[in-house]
């Protein structure tokens, strides 16, 4: 008899064939559930990234805007004070130094505390600044009003000086005049010498002989008394001088120049009124007198005292 064959080892290949897709499944799962998990995780991350970089541009824009508004202030309070900020060169430079180092910071790899920091830093030196603008401002200020002042003062002494030295110019010129004698009473007349000796007054040209001039040197304190230069000049109607002779070296001096002199005389002056008569005389036959006007001019220490005039026809 034949034995019969057992489908022992069958049985269980079948149980295993049936529990295969049962963990396909459950790894597709933990796959997928895993996919998921990592897309998640990743889209986290990467907006996590994307707002980290938007918060940091959002810093450096907001420095970047502290230290523009920071050196716009800066300039401004350089217009506002003029050429007093001059004085402050070395602190300027140093304000520009620090905000070029900070720009640098942030134009390339840069971390927000080191810039924060040096723009904190930057903002004292900034206030220190104007501090010492404000105090150079009120020196400044202060200056200018004791300058004002003092130029007051220097103008209305200038004034009153101005007015002292008018004052005293006009002083000076009394005093120059008084100190000068006077001639007064002049009168002049033509003379004609007879043969006798006698003289006789006459107003014809051909026929006189002498001119005299006579006055009255002036009572005069002020002038120093002693020995006093007196000249007459007689000018012919053609402006030729009649001197004492032919010869051209009676001349004296007045106002800087050599002038012709008719008579000469030395007189001595004690401050009182002193009458004088002085007379020019035609020595030479060949000395023409003119019909005409003859001014006559009288002179003392190099002044003209007076004058007066003689008409021969």
């Amino acid at each position: 008899m034949e034995e019969k064959k057992t489908p022992i080892a069958a049985a269980p290949v079948k149980r295993e064939e049936k529990k295969s897709p049962i963990i396909w499944i459950i790894l597709i799962v933990v796959v997928a559930i895993a996919a998921a998990y990592f897309a998640w995780n990743t889209s986290q991350i990467k907006t996590e990234y994307e707002l980290l970089e938007q918060e940091k541009a959002e810093m450096k824009a907001e420095l970047q805007s502290e230290l523009e508004s920071l050196l716009i202030q800066h300039e401004n309070i350089k217009v506002e004070y003029g050429e007093l900020s001059d004085s402050l060169f070395v602190k300027d430079s140093l304000i520009m130094a620090n905000a070029e180092e900070i720009k640098s910071l942030l134009n390339y790899k840069w971390e927000y505390r080191k810039v924060k920091k040096k723009l904190d830093k930057l903002r004292v030196v900034a206030r220190i600044y104007v501090k010492q603008m404000d105090s150079l401002y009120t020196v400044n200020t202060e200056l200018i009003e004791e300058n004002k002042e003092i130029k007051a003062r220097y103008n209305e002494e200038k004034a009153i000086n101005k007015g002292l030295q008018k004052e005293q110019a006009q002083l000076n010129d009394k005093i120059e005049e008084a100190s000068v004698l006077k001639a007064y009473n002049i009168v002049a007349k033509s003379i004609y010498v007879k043969r006798s000796g006698r003289e006789k007054v006459t107003d014809k040209a051909r026929r006189t002989n002498i001119i005299e001039v006579c006055f009255t040197l002036s009572k005069n304190v002020v002038v120093e008394p002693g020995q006093k230069d007196v000249y007459v000049r007689i000018a012919r109607p053609d402006n030729k001088i009649l001197t004492p002779g032919v010869a051209e070296e009676y001349v004296f001096e007045y106002q800087g120049e050599q002038i012709q002199y008719s008579v000469f005389e030395d007189v001595a002056y004690d401050n009182e009124a002193r009458p004088l008569c002085l007379r020019w005389i035609k020595k030479y036959e060949n000395i023409e007198l003119q019909s005409g006007v003859y001014e006559i001019t009288v002179f003392a220490d190099a002044e003209e005292i007076g004058s007066t005039s003689v008409e021969l026809n």
